[in-house]
């Protein structure tokens, strides 16, 4: 006759694993902390900037709404960062309107004030006037494995607080022109359902915790197809500190121009290791210039961080200042070099302090879809 504990310590470890696989896919916890602190951020536009420019309010499809009144054009998300009431959100939801208006989850609404918006990044500070409002901690994107659960929250197509859910589909993902100078362009990428009125919202881990701001998605028909994309929280805790700090982003560069490692490349440079990114340019006078970067190099690491794309070194650089120094290990003619450079400032990004009355398209990206 078998022992009965025997029995009972062989079911529980089959039963353990099973057990620890349902708690991990219950997203009620990450659900319940994220809900209360993402907020609808709606942008309008006033009578008084209708008179003064006409010509854009007509192609916008703006019509006086009458004496004093605004029109609103913008209906999105935003993330309380702090519980003094710092916001982040995306810049293009703002959409050119001249003020702003915050409506948290339990409907208390607020007149918002822009700290700053940054066109590289996408990302616009906001800032509210109250105390003790509920936040969402960042995380950290780098331990989110790809496969692992993930929520998106927000405000789709005027549902308020709405929760969806998906896996991490990949990162350092470029969804726009890869050679576009001055732009960030690496995102997460998750199956997590997005639409209209998702941009600025959370995109938020098992544990409640914000590894990113949801962006854009890619469609062929303007609502979700599969594939949405955030910007990474370790690029969001940069923009918030820099525009509290001085009202604008301070962005580094390497004063070089470069692009994946591919299998053509490895033939053309003559070696069969096609991990990292190759210099095609190195500016006259510039920072790389002044480490001993060469045209060719093969950049692997960057301050002992394997790179995988060029759109991983854009989004490490948009994490540093000028001035920081970084360790760089280059690969040049099969020897393994370490290159200590010192980041200078990024002329090509323009940072706008506080103004609203820019344009910005929608970050639905339209996609080709060949006739049936």
């Amino acid at each position: 006759m078998k022992n009965p504990a025997i029995s009972i310590l062989c079911a529980l470890q089959l039963l353990l694993p099973l057990l620890a696989a349902a708690q991990s896919a219950d997203l009620s916890y990450a659900a319940a902390k994220a809900l209360p602190a993402v907020v609808r951020v709606q942008s309008y536009w006033s009578d008084s900037l209708n008179d003064v420019r006409a010509g854009q309010a007509l192609r916008m499809g703006i019509k006086s709404s009458g004496a004093n009144g605004s029109a609103m054009i913008g209906s999105a998300s935003g993330v309380l960062l702090s519980p003094t009431g710092d916001i982040i959100t995306n810049a293009h939801i703002l959409n050119g309107g001249d003020s702003l208006v915050v409506i948290l989850t339990d409907r208390r609404t607020y007149r918002a004030r822009l700290t700053g918006m940054d066109e590289a990044t996408d990302l616009a500070l906001l800032q509210i006037s109250e105390n003790g409002l509920p936040f969402l901690e960042l995380g950290e994107p780098s331990l989110v494995r790809v496969g692992e659960p993930v929520l998106a929250v927000g405000n789709p197509l005027e549902l308020n607080s709405t929760v969806t859910s998906g896996i991490l589909s990949a990162r350092y993902r470029p969804i726009d022109e890869p050679e576009t100078p001055g732009q960030v362009n690496s995102f997460l990428q998750t199956d997590a359902a997005s639409n209209e009125g998702m941009s600025g919202s959370a995109l938020v881990d098992r544990n409640g915790k914000l590894i990113g701001i949801n962006s854009a998605i890619i469609s062929p028909n303007g609502t979700f197809a599969g594939y949405a994309f955030a910007i990474s929280a370790d690029l969001v805790k940069k923009v918030w500190q820099d525009l509290s700090k001085y009202g604008r982003v301070q962005h580094a560069q390497l004063d070089i121009t470069f692009q994946d490692m591919d299998d053509a490349q490895g033939k053309r440079l003559g070696t069969p290791n096609i991990q990292g990114v190759v210099i095609t340019k190195v500016l006259k006078n510039g920072a790389g210039e002044r480490a001993g970067l060469r045209k060719n190099d093969i950049i692997s690491r960057f301050d002992q961080q394997n790179l995988i794309c060029a759109s991983q070194l854009r989004e490490l650089l948009a994490q540093h200042a000028p001035d920081d120094r970084v360790a760089l290990t280059v690969r040049r003619s099969q020897q393994e070099l370490t290159v200590s450079v010192t980041l200078s400032v990024d002329h090509r990004i323009q940072s706008e302090k506080i103004t609203l009355r820019k344009n910005r398209k929608s970050r639905i990206i339209q996609v080709y879809q060949p006739p049936m």
